[in-house]
């Protein structure tokens, strides 16, 4: 699993990659925690285009990172999640909890308008 950033105006795009398990979680939730304590300002975007695996315990990182972020006011918004992630969220009918976008573009513009 790998963290990319970039950053546009005051929202972090976190690109995540390859497979998201037990294994890797905790690292990965570390990593994110570090990019949320560096940039207390902005909103963070996660694309999950490149996640080819995602267990329970990354579906637990994603609500314990927007409570944090939703403490400071702040925006967590996915985007790009394949079929088989997306499966994952209807089955534990977390699908309603996040916004999620089809494409990244679809997602920064959402976070201009709110």
């Amino acid at each position: 699993m790998e963290l990319k950033t970039k950053k546009l105006d005051n929202i972090v795009v976190i690109n995540l990659s390859g497979r998201l398990d037990v294994h890797l979680s905790s690292d990965i939730e570390k990593g994110i925690n570090e990019i949320i304590k560096s940039d207390p300002e902005s909103h963070l975007l996660l694309n999950l285009e490149e996640v080819e695996y995602m267990s329970s315990s990354g579906l637990r990182i994603f609500v314990s990172t927007m409570r944090l972020l939703k403490d400071n006011d702040r925006k967590l918004k996915l985007c790009c999640i394949n079929n088989a992630v997306k499966k994952i969220f209807e089955v534990v009918e977390l699908m309603d909890m996040f916004d999620i976008y089809e494409n990244e573009n679809d997602a920064l513009k959402s976070f201009k308008v709110a």
